[in-house]
């Protein structure tokens, strides 16, 4: 069937998106509140029994299924995979929502709640683009479509990583991410590189500090450093015309790193996060490696004004001098995602460049993801990937989280023309050598 043959939107009724949307919506899957994406998943394996379409649970940890549904077309072809992921991030603080965290609000062409733009809003589109292609078509297309509904995005992306490691991941030539991306053909997504400091000194009493070592003051000079560090990278570096700066951004603070803290203690420890997100031209093992030094550096410092400084100076002229030891300290690495970076002339990127000119009636605009998603993972084991999605970027993770209805309608529709475009236009070399 030609491309200029589907006519999708009819099949893609608004009513239905936002009953799918406000179903999901109200089921919270906020790992932080002790729920999980359990009844998410369920919900995606309800559609499928209803549409008759086969899908699959895979356990990642104990009440967290990946959901997989897999659509075959009539001859053979490239694989093309969705990813839209099934967990949100906490509503934070009820009070600041003017409308419910999780219940579906509408209010003209706005769909407010958790979720609704990342990902729920994308969730449902994709799933409803792609039957719509089932029923346009009757299957008949090349290759396989397929929609990974992963755990854990918002977290450690233990599920993308467990559905790679299981090996399903290997016949995949390309795949779309469903993020909320305001229909923009991204390229390219951020590294993250997450770091945690640990600095360690000795306790003591608020009033008789010189009986310890405070490492306060110690991971203050270290935060000058690293704003430092960050500078030298950003001149260095320059504007990423699709990502922006690269950036080093202290997140979390704790002291004492464990057992309850006292307004009048001197904590023995603590531990600063740093989220550590990268462009094209930077080396994740060299960004660490810098980092060590400048905490290193600050360290050596720290001991020596023990020493030789005003402290040594002051701790002698206590009744009983003492020595509080060193200042130590200790770099982990928690996370570690590459940046993405597919070419623009890759069959996936036209294909969906495309499906955004052809619905939308404008030229699709190119861009980047200003964070990462589970599609790092997957660049990462050698499929190229494309982010787009429903939703302004800036909206995620706030209060008041919205999508636009229209927006979502069309992106359902892109999804389905981007996958039918790829299928039957991507018999490439890269595809015919693994066949």
């Amino acid at each position: 069937m030609p491309l200029q043959e589907l006519h999708l939107a009819a099949r893609i009724p608004k009513g239905e998106v936002c009953e799918k949307l406000a179903h999901l919506i109200s089921l919270e899957s906020v790992i932080e509140s002790g729920r999980t994406e359990a009844n998410v998943a369920q919900e995606v394996v309800k559609w499928c029994q209803q549409d008759g379409f086969h899908s699959e649970l895979m356990e990642v940890s104990e009440g967290r299924p990946n959901v997989l549904v897999e659509w075959v077309g009539t001859s053979p072809g490239p694989t093309l995979l969705f990813e839209a992921h099934s967990d949100t991030v906490t509503a934070g603080d009820v009070a600041d929502w003017t409308r419910p965290a999780f219940s579906l609000t509408q209010e003209g062409d706005r769909l407010y709640g958790r979720g609704a733009a990342d990902t729920k809003g994308n969730l449902v589109a994709a799933y409803m683009g792609i039957r719509a292609l089932m029923q346009e078509t009757e299957g008949r297309f090349p290759g396989t479509i397929r929609l990974l509904v992963p755990v854990d995005e918002e977290g450690m992306m233990t599920g993308i990583r467990h559905y790679i490691a299981s090996g399903r991941a290997r016949d995949v030539d390309a795949a779309i991410c469903c993020e909320p991306e305001d229909a923009q053909v991204c390229i390219r997504q951020k590294g993250a590189l997450r770091l945690r400091i640990e600095i360690f000194g000795k306790m003591a009493h608020g009033a008789m500090p010189l009986t310890g070592n405070n490492p306060l003051p110690v991971m203050a000079q270290f935060l000058v450093a690293v704003a430092e560090e960050e500078q030298v990278t950003q001149q260095t570096l320059g504007f990423d015309p699709f990502l922006g700066w690269p950036s080093i951004t202290p997140t979390q603070i704790e002291a004492p790193i464990a057992g309850p803290s006292g307004f009048n203690v001197v904590p023995n420890s603590v531990a600063i996060s740093l989220d550590i997100r990268t462009v094209i031209g930077q080396c994740h093992d060299t960004i660490r490696e810098r980092i060590q030094q400048r905490l290193n550096e600050v360290i050596r410092n720290a001991n020596c004004s023990l020493e030789d400084g005003h402290i040594a100076y002051l701790r002698n002229r206590l009744e009983e001098p003492i020595c509080a030891g060193e200042f130590s300290s200790q770099l982990v690495v928690l996370d570690d995602r590459p940046v993405t970076d597919t070419p623009m002339d890759h069959p996936l990127v036209a294909a969906v460049a495309t499906a955004i000119e052809r619905q939308l009636g404008n030229p699709a605009i190119y861009s980047g993801v200003p964070g990462a998603t589970d599609g790092t993972w997957l660049w990462n084991a050698g499929i190229p990937i494309v982010t787009t999605g429903a939703g302004n970027r800036y909206v995620p993770h706030q209060s008041d989280e919205w999508v636009s209805l229209q927006q979502l309608q069309d992106m359902a529709a892109i999804y389905a023309i981007a996958a039918y475009q790829f299928l039957t236009n991507a018999r490439n070399a890269n595809w015919e050598e693994k066949s």
